[in-house]
């Protein structure tokens, strides 16, 4: 499609006008926002539009706005009719299920992203599960459908919390859960749809005195660093391909705009791994020694310990402690203590610019080549090709 003529007073010609109509007050938008800039930035004439407001501050581009295409998170009906009457080549970077037929859409695999919850709870020895979503235009009910799909097919039973559809009070919402919660088997692993949600679930948690992660454990689906971090205790969440997602639609646009065939219309992204923190730091075992164990290891491996240091801080013999690991986590403290500071890395690696021996001394290593040598055995990539396979989305 040729662009729209344009003042050139306004505008430079040959520019096209990209608008984004992605919300940027949390680390999702925000990260979309940054993957569509870097793959734009010194390689497509576009000038973008971020998250242009009305009055109302919706997400809506101006009436005279004489643009070329629309990259949108579409997540309710006035905005995707907005973007429907702009009649332009559009790319929907949300989950929203009413999508226009016409449109080609860029979203995280919610059946990969169910199994990584559920995987990670199983590792951690729980047998009582449960969905919580309030309701909510950030996500779509299905996230909950396809973990409860999960759970039902390892052959465990899935609670879920979706609330009253017809109000949105918060303290209506927080009295439903807290009925829900007194009712629920423990200890309870609980999804959590994202980190607003998650965020609220340790709030009645908290004003209660259920203990989290000791009787409800919780891991958020998405990642938003400054609620799952302020959250008492931190949340749990999952690491999406949100630039990637960005980056993506970039390139299905671009072909719009140019005419080309773009092979399918919905594409689908894996998400990339999970980051642990308290709320769900537990395993569901009746064996208050080995979970100080492990609990220890999991606090302080990246600080460089050995096993010794393991014994030194719990009541037990090396034999035994060696014993519990083996019949309780089919590992001993050795391994436990290495994956830990393998996972540690392997976050660093996608969540930040450090260096390899920046990495190295952060995880507890002692120099790079012996960090660069375990995490290859570990994971069957150096540090490097890790970081750049999981940057491209591959």
């Amino acid at each position: 499609m040729p662009p729209r003529s344009r003042s050139q007073s306004l505008t430079i010609p040959d520019n096209r006008q990209i608008a984004l109509l992605i919300d940027p007050d949390d680390t999702w938008g925000r990260s979309v926002i940054q993957g569509i800039a870097a793959a734009v930035r010194n390689v497509l004439p576009w000038n973008l539009w971020i998250a242009p407001r009305d009055r109302q501050w919706r997400l809506r581009v101006p009436r005279n706005w004489l643009g070329d295409g629309i990259i949108a998170a579409i997540r309710d009906d006035k905005t995707a009719e907005h973007v429907r009457g702009l009649n332009l080549p559009t790319v929907n970077v949300s989950s929203w299920e009413k999508d226009a037929p016409d449109w080609y859409r860029v979203k995280t695999d919610d059946v990969k992203r169910a199994e990584m919850a559920f995987s990670h709870f199983r590792a951690r020895s729980f047998s009582h599960f449960a969905y919580y979503g309030p309701p909510s235009q950030r996500y779509s009910p299905s996230r909950g459908d396809h973990f409860r799909e999960v759970v039902q097919a390892a052959g465990f039973t899935c609670d879920t919390f979706r609330g009253n559809t017809t109000t949105r009070d918060k303290s209506s919402v927080q009295e439903r859960t807290l009925q829900w919660l007194q009712q629920a088997p423990r200890p309870l692993a609980v999804f959590a749809a994202d980190p607003h949600s998650g965020v609220l679930l340790t709030e009645v948690c908290n004003a209660v005195g259920f203990r989290v992660p000791e009787e409800i454990a919780i891991l958020v689906a998405d990642t938003d660093e400054l609620l799952c971090n302020i959250s008492t205790p931190p949340l749990s969440s999952i690491v999406l391909a949100s630039e990637q997602i960005g980056m993506t639609s970039v390139r299905i646009l671009d072909s719009l705009l140019k005419g080309k065939k773009v092979k399918s219309k919905v594409i689908t992204l894996p998400p990339l791994n999970v980051i642990e923190r308290q709320s769900s730091e537990m395993l569901a075992i009746d064996d208050p020694l080995f979970v100080d164990a492990l609990r220890f290891i999991r606090v302080h491996a990246h600080t460089g310990i050995q096993v010794s240091d393991v014994l030194q801080n719990v009541s037990l013999s090396r034999r035994s402690l060696e014993q519990r690991f083996r019949q309780l986590l089919n590992s001993t403290p050795a391994v436990e203590i290495r994956r830990i500071k393998i996972e540690r890395a392997r976050q660093l690696l996608i969540s930040t610019d450090k260096t390899v021996e920046q990495i190295a001394g952060a995880t507890g290593f002692c120099a790079s080549g012996q960090f660069c040598f375990a995490f290859k055995k570990h994971v069957g990539q150096t540090p490097l090709e890790f970081r750049r396979q999981m940057r491209s989305g591959k």
